[in-house]
């Protein structure tokens, strides 16, 4: 396998999107804090008030908190690079030639990543678990995904993840890693996701899941609004109520986020535990105004986010808006101990004007997401499981002859 500098790593796709960045261990929390109710304004990301924000490095000398001498943050020259404030993001290049490694040699040196986040990973557990004492409505889901870390100014202290990869690799993924890891489809799915929020509440969204009904209008995932309303004449209002509330959440809350920047692959790493939040409690009236916008959304393939609202109908006139509209194509892969989410999402963000078309690749690790939420759970056993996650991850990452 020879070397592919990273600031040759990307996609010649020409609809790929650019990517973007997150932080340094030490240099990263004093730049950074982030609180209950911190979020990024643009994607509406909320972190725990104790969450766990982690960056670093790996590369043919091990692992590294700090960039080390022998890599340098280069900008990138691309005009279709999303900038941040008139700034062009930067990558990390390995500024010297490696000499082609041998698999064991590298696999070997990709475990020690199990060593450096085997305690906050457990921590993190403790925490969320603590923090959901009580909230039945909670869920915890540890996901490892693949993509490229984004730098943006000299200092490697503003970053961004982006999860998009290149349609070569869901190619290699389908035809090598699915067989080679006994993975099967457990199925495949279309649907449409509505994020609406409050003028009250900003920070706060609530996402509505749907698929499109015979007449191209949406339909609430797993009921349909007409069954609801019919519902709503039939039954008690509580109940009818309770059916909703099943399709909608609260935006998730991250725990845990591990950014790994892997210098001798094309892609690099993010390890994160977060909490999915089903929306308890809404008004009758704020059920009415949420549906009223999803009854006015009309499924338009050349729309970005694939739908589209009547002229002032993306609000409703108490202060429900449209915050997001995204089409979601998946395939989901599943064995005894992973799900593998394979799926291209369009989407547009209604308030600021700005789409993206990505392609991701998401394992979520159900198996060792149960154990950890184990009482009591023995710290050697949490460093076996990770070393053998890891070495599966490793696979999804030695992958360059895909990635053109």
């Amino acid at each position: 396998m020879s070397y592919i500098p990273p600031h040759k790593r990307h996609s010649k796709d020409p609809d790929r999107p650019s990517p973007v960045p997150d932080s340094l261990a030490t240099k990263f929390k004093k730049n950074l804090h982030f609180n209950a109710s911190s979020s990024d304004k643009r994607d509406r990301i909320i972190y725990s008030g104790d969450s766990i924000t982690k960056w670093f490095l790996i590369g043919s000398n091990g692992i590294e908190d700090e960039i080390p001498l022998s890599a340098k943050l280069v900008p990138l020259s691309s005009d279709s690079v999303l900038c941040k404030k008139g700034i062009k993001p930067s990558i990390l290049m390995s500024i010297n030639d490696h000499n082609e490694s041998r698999e064991e040699e590298e696999r070997t040196r990709w475990l020690l990543i199990a060593e450096k986040v085997q305690e906050d990973l457990v921590l993190a557990y403790e925490r969320a678990k603590t923090a959901m004492d009580g909230e039945n409505q909670h869920v915890l889901r540890l996901v490892a995904s693949f993509g490229n870390n984004f730098f943006y100014g000299q200092k490697p202290s503003n970053k961004i993840f982006s999860t998009d990869v290149p349609t070569s690799y869901l190619h290699h993924i389908k035809s090598h890693l699915v067989p080679r890891h006994g993975l099967c489809i457990d199925l495949e799915k279309e649907r449409y996701t509505v994020k609406v929020s409050h003028y009250t509440r900003p920070n706060e969204t609530i996402n509505c899941k749907c698929t499109v009904k015979e007449d191209g209008r949406l339909s609430m995932y797993k009921a349909s609004l007409k069954f609801l309303l019919c519902l709503c004449l039939l039954m008690s209002y509580m109940k009818a109520c309770v059916l909703f509330l099943e399709q909608v959440e609260h935006n998730q809350i991250r725990h845990l986020l591990v950014d790994v920047s892997c210098i001798d692959k094309n892609l690099d790493m993010r390890l994160m535990l977060a909490a999915k939040r089903k929306i308890t409690s809404l008004t009758e009236k704020e059920i009415s105004d949420i549906k009223g916008l999803l009854d006015s959304a009309t499924v338009d393939p050349n729309a970005k986010g694939g739908l589209r609202w009547p002229f002032g109908k993306s609000s409703s006139g108490d202060g429900y808006s449209v915050f997001e509209s995204c089409h979601v194509k998946a395939t989901v892969y599943k064995n005894q101990t992973l799900r593998l989410r394979v799926r291209e999402t369009d989407r547009y963000n209604e308030r600021i004007g700005t789409g993206e078309v990505k392609r991701e690749v998401i394992l979520m690790l159900k198996d060792m997401n149960s154990k950890l939420q184990e009482q009591n759970i023995d710290r050697g056993c949490v460093l076996e499981m990770l070393r053998d996650v890891l070495g599966t991850l490793w696979d999804f990452l030695h992958c360059e002859a895909y990635l053109t």
